[in-house]
Protein backbone atom coordinates (compact mmCIF):
# COMPACT_ATOMS: atom_id res chain seq x y z
CA UNK A 1 0.00 0.00 0.00
CA UNK A 2 1.24 3.22 -1.13
CA UNK A 3 0.98 7.23 0.26
CA UNK A 4 -1.32 9.56 -1.45
CA UNK A 5 1.05 11.95 -3.17
CA UNK A 6 -0.81 15.21 -4.81
CA UNK A 7 -1.62 14.40 -8.41
CA UNK A 8 -1.95 10.99 -7.47
CA UNK A 9 -5.49 9.47 -8.81
CA UNK A 10 -6.88 7.67 -6.12
CA UNK A 11 -10.02 7.08 -7.75
CA UNK A 12 -13.45 8.57 -7.58
CA UNK A 13 -16.43 8.35 -5.55
CA UNK A 14 -19.91 8.45 -7.52
CA UNK A 15 -23.28 8.84 -6.30
CA UNK A 16 -25.81 6.79 -7.56
CA UNK A 17 -29.44 6.43 -6.03
CA UNK A 18 -31.67 4.64 -8.72
CA UNK A 19 -31.94 1.37 -6.76
CA UNK A 20 -33.28 3.52 -3.97
CA UNK A 21 -35.19 5.49 -5.62
CA UNK A 22 -37.23 3.10 -7.33
CA UNK A 23 -37.83 1.13 -4.17
CA UNK A 24 -39.30 3.96 -2.00
CA UNK A 25 -41.01 4.78 -5.38
CA UNK A 26 -39.43 8.52 -5.38
CA UNK A 27 -39.45 10.49 -8.33
CA UNK A 28 -36.52 13.12 -8.81
CA UNK A 29 -39.11 16.08 -7.33
CA UNK A 30 -40.29 14.02 -4.64
CA UNK A 31 -36.25 13.25 -3.28
CA UNK A 32 -35.76 17.08 -3.88
CA UNK A 33 -38.85 18.03 -1.45
CA UNK A 34 -37.91 15.46 0.93
CA UNK A 35 -34.20 16.52 0.87
CA UNK A 36 -34.83 19.79 0.56
CA UNK A 37 -32.46 20.62 -2.69
CA UNK A 38 -32.99 22.24 -6.11
CA UNK A 39 -33.76 20.25 -8.88
CA UNK A 40 -30.64 21.27 -10.35
CA UNK A 41 -28.43 19.91 -7.67
CA UNK A 42 -29.62 16.93 -7.91
CA UNK A 43 -29.12 16.64 -11.44
CA UNK A 44 -25.16 17.98 -10.84
CA UNK A 45 -24.92 15.15 -8.17
CA UNK A 46 -26.54 12.74 -10.79
CA UNK A 47 -24.14 13.45 -13.17
CA UNK A 48 -20.87 13.50 -10.40
CA UNK A 49 -20.14 17.03 -11.73
CA UNK A 50 -19.89 17.96 -7.84
CA UNK A 51 -16.45 17.16 -6.01
CA UNK A 52 -17.52 18.22 -2.82
CA UNK A 53 -20.40 17.19 -0.35
CA UNK A 54 -21.35 18.64 3.20
CA UNK A 55 -22.60 16.17 5.56
CA UNK A 56 -25.85 18.31 5.82
CA UNK A 57 -26.38 17.45 2.15
CA UNK A 58 -25.72 13.92 2.25
CA UNK A 59 -28.04 13.03 5.86
CA UNK A 60 -30.49 14.99 4.28
CA UNK A 61 -30.58 12.66 0.84
CA UNK A 62 -29.85 9.52 3.51
CA UNK A 63 -32.74 10.59 5.56
CA UNK A 64 -34.88 11.38 2.27
CA UNK A 65 -34.51 7.73 1.34
CA UNK A 66 -34.41 6.05 4.63
CA UNK A 67 -30.89 4.58 3.43
CA UNK A 68 -27.14 4.00 4.76
CA UNK A 69 -24.37 6.80 2.63
CA UNK A 70 -22.86 3.64 0.84
CA UNK A 71 -26.08 2.64 -0.66
CA UNK A 72 -26.36 5.76 -2.59
CA UNK A 73 -22.39 7.07 -2.41
CA UNK A 74 -19.89 4.25 -4.01
CA UNK A 75 -16.15 4.48 -4.48
CA UNK A 76 -14.31 3.22 -7.64
CA UNK A 77 -11.00 2.36 -7.20
CA UNK A 78 -8.47 3.93 -10.05
CA UNK A 79 -8.04 1.77 -13.03
CA UNK A 80 -4.82 -0.77 -12.53
CA UNK A 81 -4.70 -0.29 -8.60
CA UNK A 82 -4.56 -4.24 -7.58
CA UNK A 83 -7.19 -6.89 -8.78
CA UNK A 84 -10.49 -5.48 -8.60
CA UNK A 85 -9.67 -2.13 -9.98
CA UNK A 86 -10.99 -0.88 -13.03
CA UNK A 87 -12.74 -4.09 -14.12
CA UNK A 88 -15.80 -1.66 -14.45
CA UNK A 89 -17.27 1.33 -14.54
CA UNK A 90 -20.97 2.58 -13.22
CA UNK A 91 -23.31 2.98 -16.00
CA UNK A 92 -23.56 7.12 -17.01
CA UNK A 93 -19.99 7.62 -15.85
CA UNK A 94 -17.87 10.08 -18.03
CA UNK A 95 -14.09 10.38 -17.87
CA UNK A 96 -12.43 13.38 -15.88
CA UNK A 97 -11.51 15.46 -19.49
CA UNK A 98 -15.06 14.49 -20.42
CA UNK A 99 -16.51 16.24 -16.86
CA UNK A 100 -13.62 18.86 -16.52
CA UNK A 101 -13.03 19.92 -13.09
CA UNK A 102 -16.32 20.71 -11.39
CA UNK A 103 -13.99 22.19 -8.30
CA UNK A 104 -13.75 25.58 -10.00
CA UNK A 105 -17.79 25.77 -10.83
CA UNK A 106 -19.52 27.82 -7.63
CA UNK A 107 -21.98 26.61 -5.34
CA UNK A 108 -25.18 27.60 -4.07
CA UNK A 109 -27.15 28.03 -0.64
CA UNK A 110 -27.24 24.57 0.96
CA UNK A 111 -25.23 23.22 -1.79
CA UNK A 112 -21.49 22.04 -1.94
CA UNK A 113 -19.28 20.16 -4.64
CA UNK A 114 -19.03 16.87 -4.53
Amino acid sequence: MRAYHPGDDCGRIVFDPDEIMRKRGLTDAGLCRRAQIRPEQLRRYRQNKIRFVTLDVAERLCFALECQFTDIFHYLPPAGEGSAAGEGTAAGEGTAAEEGTAAEEGTAAGEQAF
